[in-house]
């Protein structure tokens, strides 16, 4: 790449002989210079606007990064700042989509098709109606932030599907800080129109003090067709074309002094509105009761003030799945039973679908020497399992059905677990695997299941799919069970016979542990989930999978492994027989 400041000294000797251009060390703020140390170049276009032939300042700054980084152009005219695809506040033109891949070699051809989409832009749209491409994005544009106004509010969810009629909705209000920013934080409001929407509601309030504040939704408001957006009391109820939805706004904001409003923007993933703070009517020379809130606003001292304006993200499943995977997934339910390094990080791996609940099964809390290779970690420490994954859990999606059961498995009502679309068993005890694998023979437990561990040093890692229905096979595993599963192991069973290769000990009764990292858990679930995937969409018949891990540490410690051994390589993924 050429120097960038010798080629921006050609560019613009070559643009002098078309345009009038000029070095400037400031850029357009607010009706201010803003002095900057970036190349800006000043420059004037004759151009056809609102029908008549004008010259226009544009200003081209050029960032550091240019030309890996497209340069901005600001036009500071206030007459286009109402236009499309410029903001009311910086004045900045969004002349390409995000994105935007483009060719760096020919720099002077780039800077002049800037110069050409901006005089395009400027006599295509100030001598059109843009009525219906303010609609197309009305996001981006009651977004913004227009003149007199005292703040946009963009920290608003409205919790499952927008109301088809005016109501009062429940809503919610509480602090959260700015992460890495000391002592700042912002309010978030939550709000929700139906029943099914006030439990996720309810789980929010147990993590935050939270305030009830009063919420209006206004079915029949309808914003103005063009920008700007802001608005007074007066304004805010000539918006409102229902008769019956006025009398009912009017009586609220009566009743409240002041109030939320929420409003259809014609999206399904965001709402509009506006905050009224409250209403003082008591006034000197007036009776109490003789003034209402509503009299107020319109016709005394707030008659000519901006009122705050709202935008609301809607937080709703079949919004979400409709951003991700494009639909609702098939609705699943998982027994996940043992919440350590392999059950925690499981969870993870199975948050993915975007339509699952969850039943977490263990008895234990955590401590400190689990977090190396757990899903969660220092904040968690002496929380009980269940209750610390069902938190994450409904922290990444708080609409997410999570049952925490701490207990054993043995505890758990059949019933229960036959509710399940499959059961992954993580707990490393080979009893609790012969139990269910009993219930399976005996056709108690009905629904797949997978059995999951992992070998000492991460050294290979092994899944057991059972297929409940094929009773031959679920017998015979429960004789491999009572071998402990050896004959599936890379580890030679002689090793685990004597164990003094294979386990460290701390103190203790309970002072056993197996060595291997997060990232061998990783790697593992890694390789298995592909399997899973398949296999919770289409069952199949009873199978093992072994995935092959640290075998050079095998020979580091002289620990003996399995003739098959020979030969694999570090993730390899095997299917093993019966």
């Amino acid at each position: 790449m050429p120097d960038l400041e010798a080629v921006l000294t050609d560019c613009f000797a070559e643009l002098s002989k078309e345009y009038a251009v000029e070095r400037v060390d400031y850029v357009p703020d607010r009706g201010q210079h803003r002095n900057v140390t970036i190349p800006v170049w000043k420059v004037v276009l004759t151009a056809k606007v609102f029908g008549k032939t004008n010259d226009v300042e544009a200003f081209v700054a050029f960032p550091k990064e240019f030309p890996y980084v497209l340069p901005t152009v600001i036009v500071p005219d206030e007459r286009f700042c109402h236009l499309p695809h410029i903001s009311v506040k910086s004045r900045k033109l969004c002349l390409y989509e995000d994105g935007e891949v483009y060719g760096t070699d020919n720099i002077y051809g780039l800077i002049r098709e800037h110069i050409s989409k901006t005089r395009k832009w400027l006599s295509f749209y100030s001598n059109q109606d843009n009525t219906a491409e303010y609609a197309k994005e009305i996001n981006s544009y009651w977004i913004e932030e227009y003149e007199d106004e005292k703040v946009f509010d963009p920290h608003w969810i409205l919790l499952g599907k927008i109301p088809d009629k005016t109501c009062e909705l429940k809503g919610y209000t509480y602090p959260v800080d700015f992460l890495g920013k000391n002592d700042k934080y912002f309010d978030q409001y939550i709000v929700c129109g139906t029943d099914k929407q006030e439990e996720i509601l309810n789980n929010i309030k147990t993590r935050h003090k939270a305030y009830k504040l009063p919420v209006l939704f206004i079915k029949s408001f309808h914003i103005p067709a063009t920008p700007p957006y802001s608005m007074t009391g007066t304004q805010f109820l000539e918006c409102i074309e229902d008769a019956e939805d006025k009398r009912t706004c009017i009586k609220y904001l009566n009743k409240h002094l002041g109030g939320h409003f929420l409003f259809p923007l014609g999206l399904d993933f965001m709402l509009g509105g506006v905050t009224i703070p409250k209403q003082n009517v008591l006034k000197k020379g007036y009776r109490p009761g003789s003034l209402t809130a509503t009299e107020i606003l319109t016709r005394y001292e707030g008659r000519n003030k901006k009122l705050s304006r709202i935008g609301a993200g809607i937080y709703e499943e079949n919004r979400m799945a409709e951003r991700t995977a494009g639909q609702l997934m098939k609705r699943q339910n998982y027994v996940i039973v043992g919440l350590g390094s392999v059950g925690s990080n499981l969870c993870y791996f199975l948050n993915g679908y975007n339509n699952a609940s969850f039943v977490l099964v263990d008895p234990d809390s955590l401590s400190i020497d689990n977090i190396g290779r757990h899903l969660l970690g220092f904040n968690y420490i002496d929380q009980r399992k269940t209750n610390a994954v069902a938190e994450y859990l409904t922290l990444y999606r708080p609409d997410r059905q999570v049952d925490s059961a701490a207990r054993r498995i043995e505890e758990l009502s059949i019933e229960e677990i036959n509710k399940a679309s499959a059961l992954f068993m993580c707990t490393g005890d080979v009893m609790s695997e012969r139990w269910m694998l009993d219930k399976m023979v005996n056709n108690e437990i009905s629904v797949p299941a997978f059995i999951l561990w992992l070998e000492p040093y991460g050294l290979s890692g092994v899944m057991v799919y059972v297929n409940p229905h094929e009773e031959g096979l679920t017998k015979r595993l429960q004789l491999a069970a009572d071998d402990g599963f050896l004959h599936y192991c890379l580890i030679d069973r002689a090793e685990y016979k004597t164990g003094e290769k294979l386990i460290k000990r701390d103190s203790g009764c309970n002072g056993k542990y197996a060595q291997y990292s997060a990232n061998d858990v990783t790697l593992f679930l890694s390789g298995m989930f592909p399997h899973i995937d398949r296999l919770l969409s289409d069952p199949e018949e009873t199978k093992i999978y072994q995935w092959v891990g640290n075998i050079e540490i095998a020979v580091q410690k002289g620990i003996n492994l399995v003739e098959r051994a020979g030969g694999l390589s570090k993730n390899q993924v095997l299917s093993l027989p019966l």
